[in-house]
């Protein structure tokens, strides 16, 4: 579901939620979980179990206000807008592994600038405002050894944007 509203000629609210129930139809080789490294079978009948990668829920929810406004001489508008970013738990790997559970996160995103029709635009924006932890990936090392590695989720990032268009 993707939704976009005007509340007004200043303000706006988009949304967006997915569910997603996403399994194996068939999987009768895939590699064994963390947890069963060592065992006398090399491969493990996952059929019907999630697929890696995929939240159940995810979604986002955002606004913006603007207004008329003149910078530099360019005719446009300043804005603010605010949004958010979610997503449940999740395995990644290809054998569900209790080690490699990905936890859900929300993330919150801000910019503020002005918007030029045609001349100078600038904003100034930032993400992961709330400086969230957060895993994007937990992968396991090659050779079924038992050990993982994970790829961690960007920090808080601030940031400028300047362009110029005719």
């Amino acid at each position: 579901m993707d939704a976009s509203f005007v509340i007004s000629k200043h303000f706006t609210i988009n949304g967006a939620a997915t569910y997603t129930d996403s399994k194996y139809v068939k999987f009768t080789n895939a590699p064994l979980p963390l947890e069963e490294t060592g065992a006398a079978v090399s491969f493990k009948d996952v059929s019907g179990t999630a697929l890696p990668g995929a939240s159940k829920w995810a979604g986002s929810l955002g606004g913006e206000f603007s207004n008329k406004a003149r910078f530099f001489g360019n005719t446009g508008k300043t804005f603010l807008g605010i949004d958010s970013y979610a997503r449940s738990e999740f395995s990644s790997s290809p054998s569900a592994s209790k080690y490699l559970v990905v936890q859900g996160y929300a993330l919150f995103n801000a910019r503020l600038g002005f918007r030029a029709t045609d001349g100078f635009s600038v904003q100034f924006w930032g993400r992961n405002l709330l400086d969230k932890d957060y895993y994007e990936q937990l992968l396991p090392a090659g050779g079924n050894s038992g050990q993982y590695a994970g790829v961690l989720g960007d920090q808080r990032t601030y940031g400028i944007t300047l362009r110029y268009s005719l």
